[in-house]
């Protein structure tokens, strides 16, 4: 009876497969896919356009650099719109002391008149930092043009200011860390299509062992499912890096330097404007440029980490063991002393290549780097504020962080 009921599992095998190669093809589209829509959201374009949405076309378009305000320290232009806000500041505070100095005048006040001159003069102070602002930044961004031009990175190229091209990097990083936790994800899929089977060998039906691969997968399952998790919490960190510099590009002119600018205006509130003045500094000017030194750190260290796609493309294809179901699958684990060698020492490897992968992208990308950018920033800002006589510990915020 037995013997009959292999011979029909056998025979079956015949009408088990009607597509040799269905999951390579899935993990191929998947890889192309990805890279399609990552190149777009790299770009900042919108090529992918028509289709049904789905959810990675969502997240990527949801951190899309369309709502990053227009284009900011145009070096082809000395005066542009950028700067109106901080020109309408200005006239506020100009027009106010006009004002109060002509009360002074009327009262007949020489204190209130003094006041005022010396009001005048901290105006003049904070005006001249503006246009000192103005000026470094300018000349940080001809500094970026002049050798980006010289360069045929992408990053460089198709971006002409620094914070957009400090953004494309940021994307570039959404977009490959992204890349690498599908694989993760395709290759979890995988070993647990393996996790609950049953291996059989012996020497008849009736003489014959069995076991669980479970207990022998549960550590290989628990490390990839906390490179998961952590891999996830690095990609939520970049999606934050990107609105970061969009803020910045978009309310730097808009919001922060007007607001210090009033702040700065009046006595009580000075120190308050002497401390967002040296923040938006920094951040306007450091924190971009930090984001370009995490690129070329990138560029370096990329070479030490596998291609996760083309290492999961690779091993799919080779192993085929989710190409074929029922019977086939039966039979393969039947023959356990032949395929699961093979199979298992791939995977093995697969496993600690995809692993490694992942913690440069969690330790190096999303916890070294991005804590060096803060700190770099803040002892910018701190020092700025030391030069403007203003005391302000910036260091706190790293403790929040």
């Amino acid at each position: 009876m037995r013997r009959l009921l292999f011979i029909l599992l056998a025979a079956s095998l015949v009408f088990a497969n009607g597509d040799e190669d269905a999951f390579g093809e899935f993990t191929d589209e998947t890889n192309s896919f990805l890279n399609d829509q990552g190149q777009d959201f790299v770009d900042a374009t919108n090529t992918a356009g028509t289709g049904v949405v789905t959810t990675f076309r969502s997240v990527f378009d949801a951190f899309g650099p369309g709502q990053c305000g227009d284009t900011w320290v145009d070096p082809d232009t000395v005066f542009g719109m950028w700067m109106a806000p901080a020109m309408f500041a200005g006239m506020i505070v100009v027009f106010g002391l006009a004002i109060v100095y002509m009360i002074a005048q009327l009262l007949n006040s020489p204190q209130l008149v003094a006041t005022v001159k010396e009001e005048a003069f901290q105006t003049g102070l904070t005006f001249i930092r503006v246009i000192f602002l103005m000026i470094i930044i300018s000349g940080a961004q001809m500094w970026y043009s002049v050798n980006a031009f010289a360069t045929n990175d992408d990053i460089y190229t198709k971006h002409p200011l620094m914070i957009d091209a400090a953004m494309a990097f940021a994307r570039q990083m959404v977009s490959d860390m992204t890349k690498h936790y599908s694989m993760l994800l395709i290759y979890n899929m995988v070993i647990h299509t393996i996790y609950s089977s049953t291996m059989w060998f012996g020497v008849t039906w009736r003489a014959m062992y069995s076991f669980n691969l479970g207990p022998v997968l549960k550590p290989l399952i628990d490390v990839v499912g906390s490179a998961l998790q952590y891999l996830s919490l690095g990609l939520s960190s970049w999606l934050l890096h990107i609105v970061t510099l969009c803020l910045i590009k978009k309310w730097m002119w808009m919001l922060f330097i007007p607001v210090s600018m009033l702040l700065r205006a009046l006595p009580f509130t000075r120190n308050a404007g002497e401390a967002l003045f040296a923040l938006s500094m920094a951040l306007a000017l450091f924190y971009p440029f930090m984001f370009l030194f995490d690129y070329e750190v990138h560029k370096v260290l990329r070479y030490n980490i596998v291609d996760a796609q083309d290492a999961m493309s690779n091993f799919i294809h080779s192993s085929g063991i989710l190409s074929v179901f029922g019977p086939v699958l039966v039979i393969m684990f039947l023959m356990a002393g032949v395929f699961m060698p093979f199979f298992l020492g791939g995977a093995l490897n697969l496993a600690f290549e995809l692993i490694r992968g992942a913690v440069y992208y969690i330790v190096i990308i999303s916890l070294l780097l991005p804590f060096l950018n803060l700190f770099v920033t803040l002892t910018a800002a701190k020092e700025i504020a030391s030069f403007f006589r203003a005391d302000v510990n910036f260091m706190s915020f790293l403790k929040i962080i």
